[in-house]
C-alpha cells in the first residue's frame, strides 16, 4: 500500500479533527495558571490539587482501553459526539463545583469524554490516510492542536486574572459546545459497517493482548509514552516554578508559557515538511536530540542562576523537538496495524497518558526542593526518550518508517 499515493484528506476534515485534538489540551493548558488560586480557593495545599491534572489524565489514558473496542463497533460518529458532551457538561460543572473532590471528580468525567474522541480522531486519521499522508495529517493535526498550549495558557491567565478560576470552566464548555457544534456539521462516518467488529469482552482483550505483543506497536509507544511524562513533568512543575520561584504573575505566566508553546507548532510543521525527505526514523531521532539539548540549557541555566530567559529558551528549544518526535512517533505506531485500529489508538493513548498522569505528582513533589531539581527531572527523562526512540528506529524495518518510498 503506498501511502503517498493515497488522496488528500479535506482540509475542512482536518480542521474539524484538529479542533477536537486541541479540546484536551486547552483544558489543560488553560487553568494550569489557576492551580495556585484553586488550593487557596478550597485551602487545600498545592499536590492534591494538581490531582485535578492527575485524574483527568488517568481517565483520558485509561478510558481510552474501553473505548477503543467501542469506536471499532459503532463507528467513528455517534462515540464522538457523545464524548464532545461529556466533556461539556463536565466543564460546566467544575465552574459550580463547592468542593476540590467534586471538581477532582467532574475532571475524571471530563477527562473520560476526551479519552473518547481522541481514540476517534486516532482511527479517524487511519481510515483516512496510510503511510506519508497519515504523517502528514498527524502533523497538520498537531499544527492545529498546537495552538492550544500558545493561546490557552495566556487566555486561561487574562480571564484568571479578570474573572476567576471557575470562569476559565465557563470558557471550556464553550469550547466544548462550539466544537460539538462544528463536528456534527462536518464530519462523517469514516468507518463503514461492513468494517466493524462486534463488540465482545474477550475478543477486545485478546485483541489488545495480540496488539500490545507486536513489537511494532510496543516499541514506539514505550517512546510515545516518555514524550508525554516529560511534558507533563514540565507542565507540572511549570507553574510553581515560574510563579514562586521567578515571581511571576498567573497572566505573565500564561503568556511566557504560551510563547514558550509555539516551538511545539515549529516542530510539527517541521515534522510535516521533511517527513518524505527525512524518513520517520531520522526525523525522530532529530526530535529527541533537541528535546535532551533543550533540558541540559534549563538545567544549565538553574544551576548557574541565569535566570527566567535561560530556562524559558532551553524550553523553547526542547518543545521544538517534541513537537517533532510526538508526530513522527504517532505515526509509526498507528503505521504498525491495519485493522482494529480503534483499539490500537485506544491502547496508544493508554499507555502514553496513564504514564504521564503520573508525571504530575512526581513533579509537583520534586519542584519543592527547587528549580534545579525540576530540571534534573526534566532532563532524567528525556534521556529516557532518547534511547526508547534509538531503540524503536533500530527495531523497525526501514519499509515501515522510511516512507518516502513506501
Amino acid at each position: 500500500m503506498s501511502g503517498s499515493n493515497d488522496p488528500a484528506v479535506p482540509v475542512r476534515i482536518a480542521m474539524a479533527l484538529g479542533l477536537i485534538g486541541a479540546l484536551g489540551p486547552s483544558a489543560v493548558d488553560m487553568y494550569l495558571s489557576s492551580l495556585p488560586e484553586i488550593a487557596r480557593a478550597y485551602q487545600a495545599s498545592f499536590a492534591s490539587v494538581q490531582l485535578t491534572l492527575t485524574f483527568f489524565l488517568l481517565a483520558m489514558g485509561a478510558g481510552q482501553l474501553l473505548f477503543g473496542p467501542v469506536v471499532d463497533a459503532y463507528g467513528r460518529r455517534k462515540p464522538l459526539l457523545v464524548g464532545l458532551a461529556m466533556f461539556t457538561v463536565c466543564s460546566l460543572g467544575a465552574a459550580w463545583a463547592p468542593t476540590l473532590e467534586i471538581l477532582i471528580g467532574l475532571r475524571f468525567v471530563q477527562g473520560l469524554g476526551s479519552g473518547l474522541t481522541l481514540v476517534v480522531i486516532m482511527s479517524m486519521v487511519r481510515d483516512l490516510s496510510h503511510g506519508v499522508t497519515a504523517t502528514k495529517l498527524f502533523a497538520m493535526l498537531m499544527t492545529i492542536e498546537g495552538l492550544a498550549p500558545i493561546l490557552a495558557p495566556a487566555a486561561g491567565g487574562f480571564i484568571d486574572t479578570h474573572f476567576g478560576w471557575r470562569a476559565v470552566m465557563l470558557v471550556l464548555a464553550v469550547l466544548g459546545l462550539a466544537v460539538f457544534c462544528n463536528s456534527w456539521l462536518a464530519l462523517p462516518e469514516t468507518l463503514p459497517v461492513h468494517k466493524r467488529e462486534p463488540l465482545r469482552l474477550r475478543a477486545a482483550c485478546s485483541t489488545y493482548l495480540a496488539i500490545a505483543g507486536d513489537r511494532r506497536f510496543l516499541l514506539p509507544t514505550l517512546a510515545v509514552a516518555a514524550v508525554f511524562f516529560f511534558l507533563f513533568a514540565y507542565i507540572g512543575g511549570a507553574p510553581l516554578v515560574y510563579q514562586e520561584v521567578y515571581g511571576l504573575s498567573a497572566q505573565d505566566f500564561g503568556l511566557v508559557f504560551g510563547a514558550t508553546g509555539v516551538t511545539i507548532l515549529l516542530g510539527a510543521m517541521l515534522a510535516g515538511k521533511g517527513v518524505s525527505r527525512l524518513g520517520l526514523g531520522r526525523l525522530s531521532m532529530l526530535g529527541v536530540c533537541c528535546m535532551a539539548l533543550g533540558t541540559l540549557i534549563v538545567l544549565a541555566a538553574t544551576l548557574l542562576g541565569a535566570g527566567l530567559a535561560g530556562v524559558v529558551a532551553g524550553m523553547a528549544v526542547a518543545l521544538f523537538g517534541l513537537g517533532i518526535a510526538e508526530s513522527t512517533l504517532m505515526s509509526l505506531v498507528m503505521s504498525s496495524q491495519e485493522k482494529a485500529l480503534g483499539s490500537t489508538a485506544a491502547l496508544l493513548g493508554a499507555f502514553q497518558l496513564s504514564v504521564s498522569s503520573t508525571a504530575t505528582p512526581v513533579a509537583g513533589l520534586i519542584v519543592s526542593f527547587g528549580a534545579a531539581a525540576w530540571a534534573g527531572l526534566l532532563v532524567a527523562s528525556t534521556l529516557l526518550v532518547c534511547v526508547l526512540t534509538r531503540i524503536s528506529v533500530s527495531s523497525t524495518p526501514a519499509p515501515s518508517y522510511n516512507l518516502a518510498g513506501h
